[in-house]
């Protein structure tokens, strides 16, 4: 039987993950938060987040951010998912800054493609786990 624990992150990230898949509507994005200087990065614990200059974010307002955890990113369509919300995106963060190494464990997620592939394992898993506890 899956734990609960593992039931509940399931059961949260299923929906997020198919909003990332389909992609944001112009709703979605209208009053997004606007994120600049912005890098994927990687934390010690594995989950996925964005850093960066934020404006207009209903709750931490404009400051620098980790965000939530990452689902779905289109760099070029200029938008990201993350659990709680999207965001509009805006530069990224300079390549000269990308391989900084944070003392905090998040590590730099500068190639595309790469980050492609982790979130893609990541949706893959929610999606095995869900099929498990059908199974149950």
């Amino acid at each position: 039987m899956l734990p609960e624990h593992l039931r509940d992150l399931v059961a949260a990230h299923l929906p997020v993950i198919a909003s990332a898949e389909a992609g944001p509507t112009v709703a979605d994005l209208t009053n997004a938060p606007y994120l600049d200087r912005w890098i994927a990065m990687r934390e010690f614990t594995g989950r996925i987040v964005l850093s960066g200059d934020v404006t207009g974010h209903p709750l931490l307002h404009d400051t620098g951010i980790v965000t939530s955890q990452l689902f779905g990113i289109d760099a070029h369509a200029g938008w990201a998912r993350t659990l709680s919300r999207w965001y509009r995106l805006g530069r990224p963060l300079a390549p000269d800054k990308r391989e900084l190494p944070d003392p905090f464990g998040f590590r730099p997620l500068a190639n595309p493609d790469v980050l492609a592939a982790a979130l893609a394992a990541h949706a893959d898993e929610i999606r095995r786990l869900a099929a498990e506890a059908r199974d149950q």
